[in-house]
């Protein structure tokens, strides 16, 4: 075999395990959106879902009171989890397509 058609061999090989790796199986379950509890911190809640794939947010900051609040949301095709933090820890959380 040829150094040419080795290579080749090599690279398609390489693509069709990233694919097989990447059919994994999604965060975005049902299990794992149970695991989400309130109180929960960022961190703990990417732990278990991974980056979000998407948020939003902002803050206020009055006299003696500073707030902040953030959704952040994971989605897997029709499977969507959406998780609001209020200065950093889970308030609520809502599922659809699970």
């Amino acid at each position: 075999m040829s150094i040419k058609r080795l290579t080749v061999t090599f690279v398609l090989a390489g693509f069709a395990m990233s694919l097989l790796v990447g059919c994994g199986g999604s965060k975005v379950s049902k299990d794992n959106f149970d695991q989400v509890k309130n109180g929960m911190t960022v961190a703990e809640v990417e732990g278990i879902l991974g980056k979000a794939t998407d948020q939003g947010g902002g803050g206020v900051s009055l006299p003696g009171v500073e707030a902040s609040a953030k959704v952040m949301i994971w989605q897997d095709g029709d499977k969507k989890i959406s998780v609001t933090f209020l200065n950093g820890k889970v308030t609520a959380k809502v599922q659809e397509g699970l």
